[in-house]
């Protein structure tokens, strides 16, 4: 019985695997599909923006985008988000057109971005008199 015992801790060793574990690969990034305003940008950049707005806004993809058909055009959400960006890229352009690179994890669209008038809503907030 003793020589089964190292045996079977032989065994056991042998089938748990290597002892650290192996890194999983990641999964390549599908292409993208369908853009228009952030044409020029590699799918990395898009996908950052992407987070930038999804924050900004204080909503998820699922917000502008159809689940499991990221391309479709259906949600009007996602009509409003492309002429929002059309008009983050004016304003930047026309009124701050020299600034720096942005720094990492920052939006690149410049100063003014999502959050300016978002500010962690789905709906923009407003200046307002203070009457609201």
């Amino acid at each position: 019985m003793v020589r089964i015992a190292p045996a079977a801790a032989a065994l056991l060793l042998f089938m748990s695997g290597p002892a650290s574990p192996t890194l999983a690969q990641p999964r390549p990034a599908r292409p993208l599909e369908n853009i228009r305003t952030l044409k020029g940008w590699s799918g990395d950049e898009v996908r950052a923006e992407m987070r930038l707005m999804s924050e900004a806004l204080g909503v998820k993809c699922e917000h502008c985008h159809v689940q499991g058909n990221f391309p479709s055009d259906e949600k009007r959400t996602k009509q409003t988000a492309r002429r929002m960006i059309d008009l983050t890229v004016s304003l930047n352009a026309e009124y701050f057109p020299n600034q720096p690179a942005p720094a990492a994890g920052a939006s690149r669209f410049g100063r003014v971005t999502c959050y300016t008038c978002h500010q962690g809503a789905a709906t923009p907030k407003t200046g307002g008199t203070g009457d609201e």
